[in-house]
């Protein structure tokens, strides 16, 4: 059965129960003000109808806000940016949306420009849970790790070892790390990170990847978190200065294509070979999901026991939790790891070791 298309109005509805449901109650209380406008053909609807015949699988209510959100941080909407944490000012629960469309306004050609940007999905806080299942993966398999990772962005997730987590009764990473994870992060019994990982290499593809050692960038980035969620702000903005010290290949290519080509000639011997993503699949078309379920099963037909493949993903479950997947081959046996938050958080570990 062919899947629902979402209307505009309906993606910004979407949106507006997800930022409040997630902990963002300005955006969600700005997203009521936008759809007020949307339904009277303000701004609102003059920018957004026609950017995409998929609002809601494009994310076209995020885009809206992020082009917002970069002026602010750059200055140039100084009457928006009082109300941003992100960009030191203070909201006071008050309607901001007159504020916000008022910047639309002024700033027409950003936002066309802006609506046309990709998503960037690099939450700095997947981290966590990521770390856990890499720390299980080291554990079964004694191999370093050839890490591939879809829809990279700028490639924050792909550098997680150079973060720290301290589950309380075991730690992984760099001690010394400016981006933490303490037990706060995993809810009881907490998965064992002891034993060391260690990365063999780094990969990364996106269609639209970006330059974290940038300041445009950087600003791309910070664009599209919510600007009220100060944890998650200075969290990336820690990340984003670890990447600059930390340089990473990340390929401009359609993810299916670019994973045929690596995978090629099946997982290399010695090291666990592990395809990873989060909050990626759903902005993948449906031919480039068929491309890397295809590379991946091909590839599992040549793992072995001193080559093993592996398949990690955090995508979406119910509408307030994602959870991690793990494929492993040979073998092709798959399991669920963890519920988790969308941004990390509340991990609900399901693997004992």
């Amino acid at each position: 059965m062919k899947a629902k298309a979402f209307t505009v109005l309906e993606s910004l509805e979407a949106q507006a129960f997800s930022c409040t449901n997630a902990g963002s109650t300005l955006y969600g209380s700005l997203l009521a003000g936008l759809i007020d406008d949307y339904r009277s053909g303000g701004v609102t609807a003059e920018l957004l109808e026609g950017v995409s015949a998929a609002p809601m699988h494009d994310a076209v209510p995020l885009r809206y806000l992020a082009t917002a959100h970069r002026l602010a941080l750059a200055g140039a909407a100084p009457t928006l940016a009082r109300w941003y944490g992100s960009c030191g000012g203070a909201w006071n629960g008050h309607d901001i949306s007159d504020d916000f469309l008022q910047v639309a306004q002024t700033h027409r050609s950003e936002f066309v420009a802006g609506l046309q940007r990709n998503v960037q999905t690099n939450e700095v806080g997947r981290a966590a849970v990521l770390a856990s299942a890499f720390a299980l993966i080291a554990r079964r398999h004694h191999y370093a790790l050839d890490l591939l990772e879809i829809g990279c962005s700028a490639g924050l997730l792909s550098r997680w070892d150079e973060y720290f987590y301290d589950t309380g009764s075991s730690a992984l990473g760099d001690p010394a790390s400016a981006v933490r994870f303490d037990h706060s992060w995993w809810r009881t019994p907490t998965p064992d990170l002891g034993g060391g990982v260690r990365v063999a290499r780094r990969r990364g593809s996106d269609i639209s990847p970006i330059d974290a050692t940038s300041a445009e960038g950087q600003l791309t980035m910070l664009s599209f978190v919510w600007p009220d969620q100060a944890e998650r702000v200075d969290r990336l903005r820690r990340a984003l200065a670890i990447a600059a010290r930390t340089p990473m290949d990340i390929t401009q290519a359609d993810a299916g294509t670019w994973l045929a080509q690596e995978l090629g000639n099946g997982p290399t011997t010695g090291v666990a070979t592990v395809v990873f993503h989060s909050i990626v699949w759903q902005y993948l078309p449906q031919s480039t999901r068929a491309m890397v379920r295809a590379a991946l099963e091909t590839a599992g037909e040549l793992a072995t026991a001193h080559s093993p493949l592996l398949w990690l993903r955090m995508e979406p479950d119910t509408p307030q939790r994602a959870n991690v997947r793990l494929t492993t081959w040979p073998g092709g046996h798959e399991e669920v790891l963890a519920e988790v938050g969308y941004h990390g958080a509340d991990i609900e570990w399901l693997q004992p070791y």
